[in-house]
């Protein structure tokens, strides 16, 4: 989102309005007429006026934290940039470069220390500025050690809207194997299970299937029901094809496990034990009476959640942010920690 056009676009539109209440403001009600009618009248003008006055402070407030936002995030993404530079530069040959790009990423993040605290005093009476913030703000693990995606990217590359799922558009194509072979992906799974096991086994499978399916511009298909086998184990084969929210998450839990369960649709609910969103971990799951999601990653500190999950027939199986509280009472952390032996 592009929220510096969003802003001046409501400011365009404010103009008229705020000309309008200098006017009202500059009248006088006085003298007119005298009695009851007049100071009732009177006075419900002032309370309706000094209404109007407080919206208008607020719509420009909004604007203001827009306005922030858009500098704020354009800063993120200099710096992400200029870091990338910088470790791409020879130490002793560059080494005057490397010193100028240090100052500009420290500028940069001064400048948006004193952002935030001017954005996050606005998203105490802005909710929709708050939401944004977080999703703009969103840091996964600084060292993506234990994943193997850089999750800040992947991440963008799902929000870009550059991905279709697999059956979009393409009448031949309904399976992640009209893509690759089945061999190519079983190996892919096995060698990432060489590496990892349990819950970053689990975490890292899912990632890699959904790498796979982005890497030649897709999304794993959602299919209502899908996934869900006479032996109720989910299959690679049945997750390829299209799987629901629960097939995909019990896919990716057996991936992390010794022995493969038949978790099955509700199970979820029951396995393993409730803890807080914030001792959440990644292979753990959120669960509610209709949806399940895995956790990729999570940062208590701006209280999000990043997560892996078929989504919807409309959606696919995709990767996004979700806040703490969107989800209260309304979802259930598991901590899968007896199934994953870790």
């Amino acid at each position: 989102m592009d929220y510096s056009s969003v802003a001046r676009s409501i400011s365009t539109n404010l103009k008229p309005f705020t000309s309008v209440v200098s006017k009202i403001n500059g009248l006088s009600f006085d003298g007119t007429w005298s009695g009851d009618a007049h100071d009732t009248l009177t006075k419900n003008l002032k309370t309706t006026l000094d209404k109007i006055k407080k919206q208008q402070d607020a719509i420009n407030t909004y604007i203001g934290a827009l306005e922030d936002l858009q500098t704020y995030k354009d800063n993120k993404e200099k710096i992400e940039s200029l870091k990338s530079e910088y470790n791409g530069l020879d130490s002793e040959k560059y080494a005057s470069r490397r010193n100028q790009i240090s100052g500009e990423i420290s500028s940069l993040e001064n400048t948006n220390t004193s952002l935030k605290s001017s954005i996050q005093s606005s998203l105490k009476s802005i909710s929709s500025v708050s939401t944004e913030f977080s999703l703009v703000n969103y840091v996964p693990d600084e060292s993506y050690d234990g994943y193997i995606v850089d999750l800040h990217d992947f991440l963008n590359l799902f929000q870009s809207g550059s991905l279709t799922k697999i059956s979009d558009n393409d009448p031949n194509s309904d399976s992640l194997f009209d893509y690759y072979t089945e061999e190519q992906v079983n190996s892919r799974l096995k060698q990432i299970k060489s590496h990892y096991v349990g819950r970053d086994a689990a975490v890292n499978c899912a990632l890699g299937i959904m790498e796979m399916a982005a890497d030649v511009g897709k999304k794993l298909d959602y299919d209502w029901g899908g996934g869900h086998g006479g032996d109720g184990i989910t299959s690679t084969a049945e997750v390829a094809a299209g799987s629901d929210c629960s097939a995909f998450a019990t896919w990716a839990i057996n991936q992390g496990i010794t022995t493969r369960e038949p978790i099955g649709p509700y199970g979820l609910l029951n396995y393993g034990k409730q803890t807080s969103f914030e001792y959440a971990q990644r292979g753990d799951i959120l669960v509610s009476s209709e949806h399940v999601v895995m956790i990729i990653d999570n940062d208590p500190e701006t209280q999000q959640f990043l997560v892996a999950e078929a989504n919807g027939s409309n959606t696919g199986v995709i990767m996004q942010t979700r806040s703490y509280s969107a989800l209260s009472g309304v979802y259930q952390a598991r901590d899968l920690s007896s199934l994953y032996n870790n």
